[in-house]
């Protein structure tokens, strides 16, 4: 029993990690996202707009599919994500492959395909977290919930390599993103509907039981090394967990109250009920006891990280969503072909990915290292990711080669990949794995409004840039004027202040424990 027990709690594993990985392709919008105006004629700043929007969805989907996943269950959500993200792709397909392409139309399509993208990043945003809150809750008594968390969330972060790699194989000569979009359906759905059949959320009196079974198995040689007779340390151990398993119902329903403060239980109320068992009495209510939004949104604590992530994650994602754009703004003074160019932004949105991968699961596994062995708090991580966004932020603001864009995606990729392990990993710690749903699900309202902010500062920057590059050419060549560096240099001077911001907010998510014990002390 116990052996298919974790051959099923191994596949629900895995289940979560293909979700995942075929899940996180919102940030393919950068390899096709120049399409918007090649194809359809967009500006820049509708281009960005349809971006944001889908960004929005993505984002504040979260708490209602953090919520649902505890209300129905992972597989329903993960299903949902599947049929979401379909449907999604194949609008953008069809409207890639059969919407007129005169600019003086484009405005029309800013409103339809926004909600398209919008699908896809719902559909996202929904198998993040089924996954997400499914492998919180299943590896809160391990002591290794940061590498458990790690490795989906890094998947999420390689699902753009892997698809970004596809494209530049198998679809960058073809003229539109249509088939390449059309096979991202496909695959979304036939994924998302495997992993359904497989992921669930384990019991959490099976989970107590488990882990008293594993530390009966580590004191168990304990007890021998004390003097105490192996047989009578095994009945003993065995008896406990016994009656752990025996209890595990009747305890929690003996801790429930009826209204008037009386036990409901209707064992204890007849009397028939052998009190000499050991049975724990509820306390009074305590503020750790009130309901979990209503303490969640009381605590500073969580406005600093939300805040935090605002400010760090939309100087990011301005990078993600727009470096297809930032590329051939730095190509047109080379020789390369449209084909090459076609593929080196390719590279550069892998190169991310990939190190947005590494990041997550080399951060995973260091952060319960730098929590259990050193005694030091995750949030000082947080602090690095910041550092390294600044100067990400300030380097973009001072591209002088196309070459510089790699070595941005890498910094970008490695501070983006380690906020978004970080980050959740102190939310199930600080608020409990229970509330993991709804509390990151709130929290990652953040990226949301900075991408949002974010990419309208790069939208607004890059027409006025063309606008300005266009007022010295004569009418004749103003169909080939081309955009270079300095359309986009005062956008990342500006989201590098909002950089400085979030490491603000991120010292203040460090230092909250030390104030809070002052105040109280004070007090």
């Amino acid at each position: 029993m116990e052996s298919h027990e974790q051959f099923s709690s191994t596949l629900s594993y895995v289940a979560t990690c293909m979700s995942m990985l075929c899940g996180g392709t919102t940030s393919l919008f950068a390899t096709y996202g120049s399409s918007f105006g090649e194809v359809l004629g967009f500006t820049q700043y509708e281009t960005n707009m349809v971006a944001s929007l889908g960004d929005y969805a993505h984002y504040m989907s979260a708490p209602l599919f953090g919520y649902l996943t505890l209300r129905i269950g992972p597989r329903r959500v993960t299903q949902a994500a599947g049929v979401l993200m379909f449907v999604g792709y194949m609008g953008l397909s069809y409207a890639f492959d059969r919407l007129p392409t005169q600019r003086n139309q484009a405005s029309h399509y800013v409103a339809t395909m926004s909600l398209l993208f919008a699908l896809v990043g719902v559909g996202s945003k929904a198998a993040y977290m089924a996954a997400m809150a499914t492998t919180a809750s299943n590896f809160r008594h391990s002591r290794f919930a940061g590498i458990a968390l790690g490795v989906p969330l890094s998947l999420y972060g390689l699902s753009t390599f892997v698809f970004s790699s596809v494209k530049a194989h198998w679809f960058e000569r073809d003229a539109g993103p249509a088939r390449y979009l059309l096979c991202m359906a496909v695959v979304s759905l036939i994924a998302h509907l495997l992993a359904s059949g497989f992921v669930k959320l384990r019991d959490s009196a099976q989970l107590a039981v488990v882990g008293a079974k594993r530390r009966r198995a580590q004191s168990a040689p304990r007890a021998g090394a004390k003097g105490v007779k192996g047989d009578d340390a095994g009945v003993d151990q065995s008896s406990s967990a016994e009656a752990i398993e025996m209890t595990e119902t009747r305890r929690r329903r003996m801790t429930t109250s009826d209204p008037d403060g009386e036990t409901s239980s209707p064992e204890l109320r007849r009397g028939s009920l052998d009190l000499t068992q050991s049975t724990p009495v509820r306390p009074e209510p305590t503020p750790a006891e009130q309901p979990i939004f209503q303490r969640f949104s009381r605590d500073p604590t969580a406005w600093a990280l939300l805040l935090g992530l605002i400010c760090f994650s939309g100087p990011g994602l301005a990078f993600v969503n727009n470096c297809g754009t930032m590329v051939r703004a730095m190509a047109h003074t080379t020789t390369m072909s449209e084909e090459q160019i076609g593929q080196y932004k390719d590279r550069i949105v892998a190169t991310q990915s990939f190190f947005s991968f590494a990041s997550r699961l080399s951060v995973g596994y260091f952060s319960d290292v730098w929590r259990t062995k050193l005694r030091l708090p995750r949030a000082g991580l947080l602090v690095l990711a910041a550092v390294l966004m600044i100067y990400a932020q300030q380097m973009a603001a001072q591209v002088a080669r196309l070459d510089d864009l790699r070595t941005l995606a890498v910094l970008i990729g490695v501070a983006m990949g380690s906020a978004f392990t970080l980050a959740p990993t102190i939310t199930a710690e600080t608020w409990g794995a229970h509330n993991f749903g709804i509390c990151w699900g709130v929290i990652t309202l953040g990226p949301a409004i900075g991408g949002h902010v974010c990419n309208l500062v790069f939208g607004f920057s890059w027409d006025e840039g063309l606008a300005r590059i266009a007022a010295h050419m004569s009418p004749i060549d103003s169909d080939r004027v081309h955009c270079d560096s300095s359309c986009f240099a005062p956008a990342f001077v500006t989201n590098t202040k909002i950089a400085y911001a979030g490491l603000a907010f991120f010292a203040a998510v460090l230092l909250m424990p030390r104030i809070l014990h002052v105040l109280g002390r004070k007090n």
